[in-house]
């Protein structure tokens, strides 16, 4: 599969987004395994309203919307789902962003 089929299939899944009124603002395509297009690609995905969130509450929305509306066989291509979003930074150096605990508990 290349990469203009799978951004073909992820066209439903945009617009869903739209319809749920949480748009995003790109879709952008990484080789999971870089410069193995004959694998699973990483959709990275840029959206306003995930700013300021979790990102479990941005993933959580986002591979719900991902399975209603994109094929299984153009699911198995998708790695994973990557939230890029603004860095909000604190000027405190004591305070860390609430996802960077997050990860750092799970990886313990």
């Amino acid at each position: 599969m290349d990469r203009a089929e799978l951004m073909k299939a992820l066209k439903p899944f945009n617009a869903r987004c739209a319809e749920l009124g949480r748009p995003l603002d790109s879709i952008r395509l990484e080789e999971a395994y870089p410069g193995d297009s004959s694998t699973s690609y990483i959709v990275q995905v840029e959206a306003a309203w995930a700013n300021g969130r979790s990102l479990w509450y941005a993933i959580d929305f986002l591979f719900d919307v991902l399975f209603e509306t994109v094929p299984y066989k153009m699911r198995t291509k998708v790695f994973t789902i990557q939230v890029i979003r603004q860095l909000i930074t604190c000027p405190d150096p004591q305070i860390e962003p609430i996802d960077t605990l997050m990860a750092m508990c799970a990886a313990e």
